[in-house]
């Protein structure tokens, strides 16, 4: 027999009382019972698509990872390319500017003497110092040629360092001097 049943009611007061009593309280207890049953139904079924949602972008997420990842690994080759271009580049570019520019070196030489006084001969040594030997048809042209090394030692042309007098020959009318020239 189930409890709270109509058919094993007692009518005696004190026991109708008792009765009432308890079957109120089965009531109660049935609808939190079913209010319990309900909460942990919807926390389930809210986890469970909260699952599903989380799943579903999970595998979306990867899908693009594994895309990119495809896309990536086509292109290492050509990543690398480029890296080893740049790398050269850097290198060539600092080679090229310590390298000594020698059509650079000549003109600043050839540039050194007006029209006044011509430049014969002139050769470049280990140390990138120039011997050059400058001619000079008279003496005024020779005061120029000293008065021209004297500006440029104290600092009138910048790209040359300094130019020693080493040596001075006089062929008939001709004077014929040689210096040395070291650019900076």
């Amino acid at each position: 027999m189930k409890l709270g049943s109509s058919a094993n009611l007692n009518l005696l007061p004190s026991q109708a009382k008792f009765q009432a009593d308890r079957m109120k309280l089965q009531k109660k207890l049935r609808q939190y019972l079913l209010v319990a049953v309900v909460i942990w139904v919807s926390v389930g079924i809210l986890t469970l698509a909260l699952n599903l949602v989380f799943n579903f972008r999970l595998k979306h997420e990867e899908k693009k990872y594994n895309q990119i990842i495809t896309t990536l690994k086509s292109m290492d080759q050509e990543i690398a390319l480029s890296q080893l271009i740049k790398y050269r580049i850097k290198v060539l570019g600092e080679v090229l500017k310590e390298r000594f520019e020698y059509s650079t070196a000549f003109e600043t030489i050839n540039g050194l003497f007006s029209e006044k006084a011509s430049l014969g001969k002139f050769n470049m040594d280990a140390n990138k110092a120039f011997e050059i030997e400058v001619l000079a048809n008279n003496q005024e042209t020779l005061d120029y040629i000293e008065n021209r090394v004297r500006r440029i030692n104290e600092g009138e042309v910048p790209e040359v360092s300094k130019i020693t007098m080493k040596e001075a020959v006089v062929a008939g009318n001709s004077w014929t001097v040689n210096m040395e020239v070291v650019l900076k």
